[in-house]
């Protein structure tokens, strides 16, 4: 399960589908996470495979949501994301503090 989930790709694209209020299919979802349609697919077949998502045909379009366990692991990587950006945002702030103290 790490090798996918130390990928960027596979993560934004469960944080998309959770941030979604919209119904989601591949097309929307890869120009969301600025990749190929292809590698959507791939990434959608992986989520599926481990039952974080699911899919349901209407017509053309194959929907794409995330199961409840799907909801959790996004949930964990969105605060995760926000951890790390907080802290990039304080040590930036030491940094610029430091830099003007010094002039």
């Amino acid at each position: 399960m790490s090798e996918l989930f130390l990928n960027e790709k596979p993560v934004r694209t469960l944080i998309v589908l959770r941030q979604s209020a919209e119904d989601m299919y591949c097309s929307k979802i890869s120009k969301k996470i600025d990749t190929t349609y292809a590698h959507t697919i791939k990434i959608l077949s992986r989520l599926e495979d481990r039952e974080l998502i699911q899919t349901k045909k209407e017509g053309r379009r194959k929907y794409i949501r995330l199961t409840s366990t799907g909801e959790t692991r996004a949930e964990k990587f969105q605060e995760l994301l926000n951890t790390f950006e907080e802290d990039m945002m304080e040590k930036e702030t030491e940094v610029n503090t430091k830099l003007e103290m010094n002039l």
